[in-house]
């Protein structure tokens, strides 16, 4: 497939996953809408000052484990996380449980009280507007005049604080905050700031996460138990020298001929267009490997599957892939790769391609897509669910060199017929002009015996 910026970030979480049985649990519960928003509570009794109880009750860890994972999640872009609150810790207990107090910021004293501030014009004296109330009067406490209008007697300044143990006024006072648990009174800027969140699915990720946790699984076991050797994330070299990144590669070692399947995966939410397909079947064809399966979801560009149908592409949706693993029988034959196999006579070809769960007829007749019938000496055929490989078998009992037009007309007709696992038994050996042609054919050519 395309290869993503954030291939590693999902090979990492995929990792974490495997690790963390908390976590596959909370992302299914996700996934299944048993789990909609992750909401945190207040709550003074923990050492953190909040909770996840919902969370908690389900999946059997809590306090910072909880968080911790949580965070990990939104890293790997699972969950989205958006600020809820902020609390305050002690620094000397680390309790979340605080009130604020003010004071006066000239002696720190509590004793203090706001109002309107009154200032008296002839003598100065500045104060509270309730300093200067007696008996329904206006009288300056310091003067004893009796203050009669504003802006010509008296003037105000507004709001402010006085403090009554050193008479400071003030507007703005300090702010100090006390523990409820330890009693200690910290500046603001002595306290600890704890962001909490809530956190909910990124929803953008949910066909990636529904095919890993699930269909995904499933398919690497049916590979396995069918003989194929899995590789998540492979790495292959192609015939230009370039380094190709498989999905999922599938190799299973016939004896005969090595099966090698390259799987692609796109279940981001995009459609597929023809650019995407033409890139997986490139790297696909560079690197040698015929059988290509392509799981898409939601869908794809009709031009896409079209290009797909004529590079002869599977295409599987999660839901195909599921339906397609629950039908498919187990193998009869055993997993595992062949011995290699020695080839006697073709009888004992015939039977050896049996015994490794093929279908065999011999000297089948085949229409090609030009029109013309072909005849295929041995025609192997299986089932594997996700491919139905075929062999096609040419016998040769000339026990000279063959020629590289006798290679030819068989390379020509097994294309013409659609099969791509190509077989030819000659008892003597190919000419050098031959021997080039199977090598870039890809023509598995035995030897039955020594040639003169």
């Amino acid at each position: 497939m395309i290869e993503h910026a954030n291939d590693s970030i999902s090979s990492e979480l995929l990792v974490y996953l495997k690790g963390n049985e908390a976590a596959r649990k909370l992302l299914n519960e996700l996934l299944s809408g048993a789990v909609v928003e992750i909401i945190p509570e207040l709550d003074f009794s923990s050492q953190m000052g909040f909770s996840y109880p919902a969370l908690e009750s389900r999946l059997g860890i809590k306090g910072h484990e909880l968080v911790e994972m949580l965070d990990a999640l939104t890293g790997y872009g699972v969950l989205r996380r958006e600020f809820f609150d902020r609390l305050l810790h002690c620094p000397q207990c680390n309790a979340v449980n605080l009130r604020p107090t003010i004071h006066c910021p000239k002696c720190g004293s509590g004793n203090i009280a706001r109002g309107r501030i009154l200032e008296h014009r002839v003598c100065g004296y500045v104060g509270l507007e309730e300093d200067f109330m007696k008996a329904g009067r206006m009288i300056c406490p310091k003067c004893n005049l009796e203050l009669h209008t504003i802006d010509s007697d008296y003037q105000s300044r507004g709001l402010m604080r006085r403090c009554y143990d050193c008479g400071e006024i003030f507007n703005t006072p300090s702010v100090k905050w006390q523990c409820l648990k330890c009693s200690s009174r910290t500046s603001e800027y002595m306290t600890t700031e704890v962001n909490i969140y809530s956190y909910s699915f990124n929803e953008e990720k949910r066909n990636w996460l529904e095919f890993e946790l699930k269909p995904k699984t499933a398919l690497l076991d049916f590979l396995t138990q069918r003989g194929y050797e899995v590789t998540e994330g492979a790495v292959v070299e192609g015939r230009s020298g370039a380094r190709h990144h498989i999905d999922i590669l599938a190799t299973r070692d016939d004896g005969i001929i090595l099966h090698r399947i390259a799987i692609g995966v796109e279940v981001d939410g995009d459609r597929l267009l023809l650019q995407d397909m033409f890139h997986f079947d490139d790297k696909a064809y560079d690197s040698g490997i015929h059988e290509k399966v392509m799981i898409v979801t939601p869908g794809l560009a009709q031009e896409a599957a079209t290009f797909a149908e004529r590079q002869r592409i599977r295409l599987l949706t999660a839901t195909d892939l599921d339906r397609l693993l629950a039908e498919v029988k187990s193998p009869a034959e055993p997993p595992g790769a062949a011995e290699p196999f020695k080839y006697q006579s073709p009888e004992q070809l015939v039977q050896y391609l049996r015994s490794r769960g093929y279908e065999v007829i011999e000297n089948a007749k085949i229409k090609g897509r030009s029109g013309a019938e072909h005849n295929i000496a041995i025609l192997a055929s299986r089932d594997d669910g996700i491919i139905k490989p075929r062999i096609a078998v040419d016998l040769d009992t000339e026990a000279s060199p063959v020629p590289l037009s006798r290679l030819f007309e068989f390379d020509n007709k097994v294309y013409d017929v659609g099969i791509r696992n190509k077989v030819f038994v000659t008892p003597g050996g190919l000419s050098q002009e031959a021997k080039q042609f199977a090598e870039h054919q890809r023509i598995q050519v035995i030897v039955s015996r020594p040639g003169p």
